[in-house]
Protein backbone atom coordinates (compact mmCIF):
# COMPACT_ATOMS: atom_id res chain seq x y z
CA UNK A 1 0.00 0.00 0.00
CA UNK A 2 1.57 3.69 -1.01
CA UNK A 3 2.39 5.70 2.00
CA UNK A 4 0.58 8.90 0.69
CA UNK A 5 -2.43 10.78 1.12
CA UNK A 6 -3.24 11.23 -2.56
CA UNK A 7 -3.50 7.44 -2.57
CA UNK A 8 -6.77 7.67 -0.09
CA UNK A 9 -10.04 8.28 -1.68
CA UNK A 10 -13.49 8.71 -0.02
CA UNK A 11 -16.72 6.96 -1.57
CA UNK A 12 -19.63 7.95 -0.11
CA UNK A 13 -21.86 4.70 1.48
CA UNK A 14 -24.88 3.78 -0.27
CA UNK A 15 -27.19 1.37 0.16
CA UNK A 16 -24.99 -1.72 -1.90
CA UNK A 17 -22.07 -1.04 0.37
CA UNK A 18 -24.10 -2.30 3.60
CA UNK A 19 -23.54 -6.11 2.86
CA UNK A 20 -19.28 -5.01 2.68
CA UNK A 21 -19.44 -3.08 6.25
CA UNK A 22 -21.69 -5.91 7.48
CA UNK A 23 -19.11 -8.47 6.83
CA UNK A 24 -15.83 -5.64 8.10
CA UNK A 25 -17.68 -5.51 11.03
CA UNK A 26 -18.17 -9.31 11.47
CA UNK A 27 -14.30 -9.19 11.37
CA UNK A 28 -13.05 -10.14 14.82
CA UNK A 29 -10.79 -6.93 15.03
CA UNK A 30 -13.37 -4.57 14.05
CA UNK A 31 -16.07 -6.43 16.50
CA UNK A 32 -14.28 -6.01 19.34
CA UNK A 33 -14.34 -1.82 19.13
CA UNK A 34 -17.55 -1.55 17.38
CA UNK A 35 -20.01 -4.30 18.83
CA UNK A 36 -23.14 -6.27 17.24
CA UNK A 37 -22.77 -6.06 13.53
CA UNK A 38 -26.77 -5.65 12.59
CA UNK A 39 -26.71 -2.80 15.13
CA UNK A 40 -23.97 -1.04 14.02
CA UNK A 41 -24.69 -1.67 10.28
CA UNK A 42 -28.36 -0.17 10.87
CA UNK A 43 -26.71 3.07 12.94
CA UNK A 44 -24.38 3.55 9.62
CA UNK A 45 -27.39 3.27 6.89
CA UNK A 46 -29.91 5.68 9.30
CA UNK A 47 -26.57 8.06 10.00
CA UNK A 48 -25.75 8.70 6.10
CA UNK A 49 -29.56 9.05 5.32
CA UNK A 50 -30.13 11.28 8.01
CA UNK A 51 -27.23 13.44 7.56
CA UNK A 52 -26.13 12.69 11.33
CA UNK A 53 -22.91 11.52 9.89
CA UNK A 54 -21.06 11.91 6.38
CA UNK A 55 -19.81 8.37 6.14
CA UNK A 56 -17.43 6.93 3.36
CA UNK A 57 -16.02 3.88 2.24
CA UNK A 58 -12.01 4.66 1.78
CA UNK A 59 -10.13 3.16 -0.40
CA UNK A 60 -6.20 3.32 -0.68
CA UNK A 61 -4.87 2.65 -3.69
CA UNK A 62 -7.88 1.98 -5.58
CA UNK A 63 -8.64 -0.83 -3.13
CA UNK A 64 -11.57 -0.78 -0.09
CA UNK A 65 -9.69 -0.39 2.95
CA UNK A 66 -12.22 0.54 5.50
CA UNK A 67 -14.90 3.18 6.93
CA UNK A 68 -14.62 6.60 8.06
CA UNK A 69 -17.27 8.97 9.40
CA UNK A 70 -17.51 12.40 10.35
CA UNK A 71 -19.76 13.50 12.78
CA UNK A 72 -20.69 16.49 15.11
CA UNK A 73 -20.11 16.05 19.22
CA UNK A 74 -21.82 18.76 20.34
CA UNK A 75 -25.07 17.43 18.86
CA UNK A 76 -24.81 14.67 20.93
CA UNK A 77 -24.33 15.92 24.64
CA UNK A 78 -26.44 13.02 26.23
CA UNK A 79 -24.54 10.65 24.54
CA UNK A 80 -21.31 11.86 24.93
CA UNK A 81 -21.08 13.75 27.79
CA UNK A 82 -17.26 14.63 26.85
CA UNK A 83 -18.61 16.51 24.05
CA UNK A 84 -21.40 18.72 26.09
CA UNK A 85 -18.97 21.90 25.91
CA UNK A 86 -17.76 21.13 22.18
CA UNK A 87 -17.85 23.94 19.46
CA UNK A 88 -20.60 22.84 17.22
CA UNK A 89 -17.80 23.35 14.15
CA UNK A 90 -15.41 20.79 15.35
CA UNK A 91 -15.92 17.23 13.81
CA UNK A 92 -15.21 13.75 15.36
CA UNK A 93 -14.07 11.25 13.32
CA UNK A 94 -15.00 7.33 13.26
CA UNK A 95 -12.97 4.71 11.33
CA UNK A 96 -12.15 1.11 11.13
CA UNK A 97 -9.94 -0.76 8.76
CA UNK A 98 -12.44 -4.06 7.29
CA UNK A 99 -10.15 -6.51 5.88
CA UNK A 100 -7.78 -7.78 8.57
CA UNK A 101 -4.61 -7.86 6.49
CA UNK A 102 -4.46 -4.39 6.30
CA UNK A 103 -4.21 -4.02 10.14
CA UNK A 104 -1.01 -3.26 10.93
CA UNK A 105 0.22 -1.50 7.89
CA UNK A 106 -0.40 2.15 7.99
CA UNK A 107 -3.54 2.11 6.42
CA UNK A 108 -5.32 4.00 9.80
CA UNK A 109 -3.17 7.05 10.16
CA UNK A 110 -2.41 7.43 6.26
CA UNK A 111 -6.75 7.60 5.99
CA UNK A 112 -7.25 9.41 9.02
CA UNK A 113 -5.01 12.14 8.22
CA UNK A 114 -6.35 12.40 4.59
CA UNK A 115 -9.96 12.69 6.25
CA UNK A 116 -8.37 15.36 8.42
CA UNK A 117 -7.28 17.16 5.51
CA UNK A 118 -10.69 17.57 3.83
CA UNK A 119 -12.36 17.89 7.12
CA UNK A 120 -9.83 21.33 7.19
CA UNK A 121 -10.41 22.19 4.03
CA UNK A 122 -14.32 22.56 4.74
CA UNK A 123 -13.43 25.04 7.69
CA UNK A 124 -13.12 22.81 10.39
CA UNK A 125 -10.15 24.26 12.90
CA UNK A 126 -10.01 20.99 15.22
CA UNK A 127 -10.80 17.16 14.77
CA UNK A 128 -11.61 14.84 17.50
CA UNK A 129 -11.55 11.02 17.70
CA UNK A 130 -12.22 9.00 20.41
CA UNK A 131 -10.78 5.64 20.97
CA UNK A 132 -10.74 3.16 23.80
CA UNK A 133 -8.44 3.77 25.52
CA UNK A 134 -7.52 0.01 25.45
CA UNK A 135 -6.92 0.32 21.83
CA UNK A 136 -3.66 0.54 21.21
CA UNK A 137 -3.77 -0.04 17.74
CA UNK A 138 -6.08 3.30 17.39
CA UNK A 139 -3.96 5.19 19.50
CA UNK A 140 -1.09 4.62 17.88
CA UNK A 141 -2.35 4.93 14.34
CA UNK A 142 -4.18 8.22 15.46
CA UNK A 143 -0.74 9.53 17.14
CA UNK A 144 1.03 9.01 14.07
CA UNK A 145 -1.43 10.52 11.87
CA UNK A 146 -0.62 13.82 14.07
CA UNK A 147 -3.68 13.80 16.93
CA UNK A 148 -2.56 14.28 20.51
CA UNK A 149 -4.58 13.42 23.69
CA UNK A 150 -6.60 16.40 25.64
CA UNK A 151 -8.37 14.58 27.42
CA UNK A 152 -9.43 11.46 29.18
CA UNK A 153 -13.72 10.47 30.18
CA UNK A 154 -14.35 7.65 32.14
CA UNK A 155 -17.54 6.46 32.88
CA UNK A 156 -19.55 2.74 33.34
CA UNK A 157 -18.24 1.64 30.04
CA UNK A 158 -14.68 2.05 30.41
CA UNK A 159 -11.65 4.99 29.65
CA UNK A 160 -12.44 7.44 26.09
CA UNK A 161 -9.21 9.08 25.27
CA UNK A 162 -9.85 12.24 23.65
CA UNK A 163 -7.60 13.07 20.80
CA UNK A 164 -7.72 15.97 18.88
CA UNK A 165 -5.75 17.67 15.87
CA UNK A 166 -5.92 21.24 15.61
CA UNK A 167 -5.65 22.95 11.87
CA UNK A 168 -2.79 24.86 12.32
CA UNK A 169 -0.64 21.35 13.71
CA UNK A 170 -2.02 19.69 10.63
CA UNK A 171 -0.81 22.19 8.05
CA UNK A 172 2.43 22.51 10.20
CA UNK A 173 3.22 19.10 9.28
CA UNK A 174 2.03 19.01 6.05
Amino acid sequence: MPNEPAHVSFVPVVNDDLPMLHAWLSEPHVRQWWGDPDKEVALIREGCETGEVEGFIFHVAGVPAGYIQSWVPAQYPDDEPWAKDMPADVPGIDIFIGPAELTGRGVASLAVRAFAGRLFAAGAPRVVIDPDAGNRRAVSAYTKAGFVPYAEWIDTSGRTLLMELTRTEFERTT
